[in-house]
C-alpha cells in the first residue's frame, strides 16, 4: 500500500492540534501526550528540514563560463 507522506502529515497535524485542545480544555494529560506524539510524527513525515540539501554551485556559474 502506497501512501502520500505529506497528506498523512497534514492529517496527523490536525489530529494533534485537536487532541491538544481537548487535553487543555479537560486538563487531561493523556490527550496532551497523544497530541505531542501526533505532532512529532507529523513533523517527521512531512518535514522538508529532514531532506538532505543538494550540493551544487550556483546555476548562473554553469550558464556563463568565464573567458
Amino acid at each position: 500500500m502506497n501512501f502520500n507522506k505529506r497528506r498523512v502529515s497534514g492529517y496527523l497535524l490536525i489530529l494533534g492540534m485537536a487532541f491538544l485542545v481537548i487535553g487543555i480544555a479537560t486538563d487531561n494529560t493523556v490527550f496532551s501526550w497523544v497530541s505531542v506524539a501526533f505532532l512529532l510524527i507529523s513533523l517527521l513525515l512531512g518535514g522538508r528540514w529532514l531532506r538532505p540539501r543538494k550540493l551544487g554551485g550556483d546555476k548562473r556559474k554553469d550558464e556563463s563560463p568565464r573567458k
